[in-house]
């Protein structure tokens, strides 16, 4: 068979294929929609992405960028720190990298194409031809956000094609690194020198860019690192220093077409970028090894992991050892201990009270060895605002995130129904181990704020600091084990919708079945929230007529536990008679 006609195979193959692929997931998709589930969702997800991306993208056009255009400059400073970032990647890929070669077919896929009489050279084509239906839909809907937020003045065509020329040049690397890392398994070179040559190189390029520059670039000042202007030109210091300027050069040529500013500049970046593709095209194409059998076995894993999905069962681990406990468990006490035990036997060994201490003590050490320097305590400025971000982001998603564990709940409703215990016991269990993961969580992240906000000097007392950090600290058991109540009550009142086994994790009407209960999330934490609101306030005006602020912050957070504690008990009473009454069988019809 020569070479033209070979290559017309895989073409009309890969056609053959992918046409049926997406007519049966468009047909399965539709005619899932005549369910209210997947109806409702399907409208939610639609409106949202046209309101928030096509209405707007296509409107007027350049209207929404008038207001800030990047300039040359500014683009060229967001260019050098994604080509920075593509030079750590690629030098943790040599590093941790897996030796075997393989590509990512699904079993379907392997049991069509591996017995046709097609070289790898095909099949090298095919899976890159497969990947560009993805790459070009995620480049489509870049150049749409692109088109509709502030900041970029280019043409959105100029911001697909420097995204696909991105993503398809990684995708080649991601095929011809393993290969090549295979090749020399093969000569002779066994994994665990490579890794090491590999890390005693990028560890002696590390120390030449660092010696080069250690006269030249100094960490930044506070002033420095609250100005952009400065802080830009402070990195662009470190990137454009000899050699790691060198370093960037392949790496900015990749990334250039995506930020060019106008077409002049992208049809100047264009030819560097293509040659890159070329190269590792040509790479991937000579390095090719055996990867027939490590193919086969990652699809087996690849479905094994979407079960896994579909069924709720993703991030389980078979241990491979058996696992210490967390605790002595007593013979006789409370059940929600019980639960609590096996929980966090099942997570791992990393989640331990030593653990947390040891993290503890690292954060004090940090905060402490900051403050130590008046030119690093500016970082601590930083630290005092990133902090109570994640910590309000564990709050507000931090039980919808653990939902996951609680929907493991339905595999096992009929063996915990079976034991001898109440609802509400049985709802107080399975509560337990993700409320207690996210208090220890948020309490970590108190600390460090209390630690970053003293040692950087803020005008608040200890006294002050203290009384409010332990205020939070008190309210957040029953604030994070009401919270969780809302996603398990949408579990075992509405499991069709979130339950759903087999339906998949993807589409725009699973979009919008989120962005539902999400809503609905929100708003039944903000109602939960009001009563706790009024009766903390009313404790904070009175205990600040008695004692001040040293009186009032403790009685706010008393006012406040007591309601949310009255809520908490009242949500896993009404759970429980939920579980009594819960039939899984019938209620996913």
């Amino acid at each position: 068979m020569s070479t033209g006609s070979r290559f017309g195979t895989v073409i009309g193959a890969f056609a053959y294929l992918q046409a049926n692929l997406l007519y049966n997931n468009v047909r399965q998709r539709l005619l899932r929609l005549r369910q209210p589930k997947y109806l409702i969702g399907a409208v939610v997800g639609g409106a949202y992405l046209y309101f928030f991306l096509f209405h707007r993208a296509f409107r007027n056009g350049h209207v929404a960028t008038q207001g800030f255009a990047m300039t040359p400059e500014v683009a060229g400073t967001i260019a050098s720190l994604v080509a920075l970032g593509l030079l750590l990647y690629v030098c943790a890929d040599w590093i941790f990298g897996n030796d075997q070669a393989r590509l990512g077919f699904t079993e379907a896929e392997v049991d069509f194409l591996f017995p046709a009489p097609l070289t790898r050279t095909s099949l090298i084509h095919f899976s890159l031809l497969r990947s560009q239906l993805a790459i070009f839909f995620s480049a489509f809907l870049i150049g749409l956000l692109l088109r509709r937020g502030g900041g970029f003045s280019g043409h959105p065509l100029q911001y697909v094609t420097g995204f696909w020329l991105l993503m398809s040049t990684l995708k080649l690397h991601g095929i011809a690194a393993p290969f090549t890392r295979e090749r020399l398994l093969g000569l002779g070179l066994p994994s665990w020198l490579r890794r090491a040559l590999a890390a005693c190189v990028v560890l002696a390029i590390a120390v030449a860019c660092w010696w080069s520059m250690r006269d030249a670039v100094h960490w930044p000042t506070p002033a420095q690192a609250k100005d952009i202007g400065q802080l830009r030109q402070w990195f662009e210091g470190i990137a454009g220093s000899a050699p790691l300027s060198w370093l960037l050069v392949p790496f900015r040529w990749v990334v250039a077409p995506m930020f060019a500013t106008d077409t002049a500049g992208f049809l100047h970046a264009l030819p560097a970028a293509l040659a890159m593709l070329l190269l590792h095209y040509i790479w991937a194409v000579r390095a090719q090894v055996s990867f027939e059998e490590a193919s086969i076995a990652h699809a087996r894993k690849r479905a094994e992991r979407t079960a896994a999905m579909r069924e709720g069962r993703f991030g389980q681990r078979m241990p491979v050892k058996p696992r210490g406990e967390p605790f002595r468990l007593a013979g006789r006490g409370e059940s929600w201990i019980a639960f609590l035990w096996k929980g966090l036997v099942a997570m791992g060994p990393l989640y331990r009270l030593r653990v947390w201490l040891v993290a503890c003590a690292a954060a004090v050490a940090l905060c402490l060895w900051v403050a130590a320097d008046p030119a690093r305590r500016g970082v601590l400025a930083r630290i005092d605002l990133g902090v109570p971000v994640v910590g309000a982001w564990l709050i507000f998603l931090g039980p919808m995130m653990m939902q996951h564990g609680l929907r493991r709940t339905f595999e096992r409703m009929d063996v915990l129904k079976a034991l001898p215990l109440r609802g509400w016991q049985l709802a107080l269990g399975e509560l337990a181990t993700p409320a207690a993961v996210m208090c220890f969580a948020f309490w970590w992240l108190l600390l460090f704020a209390a630690m970053a906000i003293g040692a950087g000097h803020v005008a608040l007392s200890t006294a002050q600091l203290v009384a409010g950090a332990l205020a939070l600290a008190l309210v957040a058991p029953p604030l994070f084990g009401l919270m969780l109540c809302v996603p398990f009550a949408g579990m075992l009142y509405f499991p069709a919708w979130i339950v759903a086994p087999g339906s998949g994790g993807r589409g725009v009407e699973v979009m919008g079945q989120r962005m539902v209960f999400m809503l609905g999330y929100l708003l039944a934490v903000l109602l939960a929230a009001l009563p706790a609101a009024v009766l903390g306030g009313i404790g904070f005006l009175l205990g600040n007529w008695i004692g001040g602020t040293l009186v009032a912050m403790p009685a706010a957070a008393v006012g406040a536990c007591a309601v949310f504690a009255f809520e908490l008990a009242c949500a896993v009473r009404l759970l429980g008679r939920r579980i009594e009454r819960f039939d899984l069988s019938q209620e996913l019809r």
